[in-house]
Parts: structure tokens; sequence; C-alpha cells
């Protein structure tokens, strides 16, 4: 399927790299030569990707604006970007830790809707609202004309979305930013939760139009051997069942190549093709090349964390 004006972007940091290149490999796999772009957190090199695959890259050099150069890069805002420098009109988001498995663009439909997110197929109780996506009793006050009781089947996870450039005024995320600053726990879990409170009301003042459809499986959300079933892997490598599309997201536990228990197959197998074009590396070769980048990944991953722990210690 082609789609005009459009393209994927993919959002990465240091320690998600090595599951971008295994998004990117997914993509490549199912949807063929799609335009892609990754959006860069951080100053190391993904040229492999770039030979390969073609892909563009926005960093802290190439993004225009100097406000988001600035102010959203980093956990939680980073993905936000496209929505004002997207290389097209038109794109789907992709986080890092997912994979693409089917035709999913048959879901995109820009003509009758600015934005496409994920149907959960959940009616939020007020706990779970709590949790993934915003303090209830901040929103009633600081925007009582906002209806949150009326999104409950609407909240979704932002792992994956389709949307248009500038549906958003800059000047609207500027200041969802600085009232996060000043109230740094009312929305939850990074983006997720002010960027379900924009699409919501935005849609709600009639100034996109929202379109909903089941198309992300959260993993951890599912039985090892329903995952197992509905994704297989062969030797010869995914094995769709009939016309299944959806983008698996390992939003919890990380498909590292031995973490069994998060079925790591169709990410494993998508990681290996990258890395038996990008180096030749197959068999035990390609093994041990994929488990140093899992050993680096996370210590990269726990060297911020200390980090941020001594910052905290530290009064300078």
């Amino acid at each position: 399927m082609t789609l005009p004006d459009f393209g994927i972007i993919i959002a990465c940091c240091d320690h998600d790299y090595l599951f971008a290149k295994g998004c990117c490999a997914s993509i490549r796999h199912f949807l063929g030569d799609v335009p892609i772009a990754l959006i860069v957190d951080g100053t190391f090199s993904v040229e492999p990707l770039e030979r390969l695959y073609g892909v563009k890259v926005l960093n802290h050099d190439t993004v225009q604006n100097s406000y988001l150069r600035t102010h959203s890069f980093g956990w939680g805002k980073t993905k936000m970007i496209a929505f004002w420098e997207s290389p097209w009109q038109h794109f789907l988001v992709l986080d890092a830790d997912t994979n693409v498995w089917g035709d999913i663009l048959r879901y995109a439909n820009f003509e009758q809707y600015d934005v496409t997110i994920d149907d959960p197929e959940c009616n939020y109780p007020e706990a779970d609202i709590e949790e993934y996506f915003f303090n209830i009793a901040t929103i009633e006050k600081h925007f009582p004309s906002f209806d949150w009781q009326a999104h409950r089947e609407d909240y979704f996870c932002t792992g994956t979305f389709f949307a248009s450039r500038d549906i958003f005024p800059l000047e609207e995320y500027q200041e969802i930013l600085a009232f996060t600053e000043a109230h740094p726990h009312a929305f939850k879990y990074g983006e997720m939760g002010f960027l379900n409170f924009m699409f919501c009301r935005a849609a709600d003042e009639g100034r996109i139009r929202l379109n909903k459809v089941n198309f992300q499986l959260l993993a951890p959300d599912q039985p090892l051997h329903e995952l197992q079933t509905r994704f297989p892997v062969t030797a010869q490598g995914p094995d769709p069942q009939g016309e299944d599309a959806t983008v698996i997201h390992w939003c919890g536990p990380k498909p590292w190549l031995t973490n069994g228990k998060a079925h790591p197959d169709p990410m494993t197998f998508a990681r290996k093709t990258f890395l038996e074009r990008d180096r030749g590396y197959r068999g035990w070769q390609a093994e041990l090349w994929l488990q140093a980048e899992d050993n680096y990944s996370l210590f990269l991953k726990y060297q911020k964390k200390a980090r941020k722990k001594v910052r905290r210690l530290l009064p300078f």
C-alpha cells in the first residue's frame, strides 16, 4: 500500500537503539520501501540505518525549531517533535521497542481522519486512569472544561499512532510542558498522559478528526502462549496468520535475546536480519553480537539511573 507524503517515524535513544534497528528491519520485511525517519535523542551514530535503509535523521543538530531543540528531547518528549518537524505531512509513530507485524498501513485513513489511535477496547476505571494517564483532581482543577470521563474508552498507550503534521499549534505544546514542569505529577508516563489529553481535548473542540482502530498489541498484557501462537517465527521468518496485522509493543519486559518470558522471537529475527545485512553475521556470531548489544544497553540504562540518583543526593 502506497500512501502519499507519508513515512514512519521512530524515536530512540542510546539504550533502545538496538531495538530501533529491529523495528526498522520489521518495517522493511512487511512494508517494503516505505520511508523511515529516526528522531535521535543523543549523539551516537545511526549510520548503518542511513546506509542500508535510507533512514532520515532528526537530532539535536537538525531539528529546526529552537524551542523543540532545547525542550523536546528526552524521555516522554522526543517523539513529540514529529508533530512539527516530520519530513512528511502524514506519518506513523513507532516506539523503538516495537515490531511491525503484517500490513498495518491498511489502518491509515488520512482522507477522513487527522489522527488514528489504537483502540484499547477497555473502559478504564479511575484507578487505572490515575496510574497510567493523569491525576484526575489536578485535571479537573486546571482544565475544568475537559470532560475526562467521556474518554474512558479512548485513552491508549502512545507507543504507536497515525497522525498529521501541524495539527497542534506549537504554543499548545509549550503550555503543556510549562504545566508539567509546574505540576510534575499531573500527567503520567512521559508523553502518554498529556498526549492523550491533547488528542481528546482537540477532538472535543473540533480541531482534529480522531479515529480508533485496534492495531497495537501490548506484549505484557498477553499470556506467553498466546504471544507464541499469534506471532510465530519459523526458520524462514515471521509467519502471520491470515490477514493479521498489528504493532507488537514490548512496553514492559524488553525483548532481550534471552528473555523467553517476553516472546522476543519477532524482535530477535528482525535484529538478526539487520545484523546480517550490516555486518554479515549469522549463527553464533550473531548470537554473541546481540547478547553484547543487550548487555551494553542495560549498562547505559542503569548508568543513567545511577547518575540521576547522584544528582538528587548532591546539593550541587
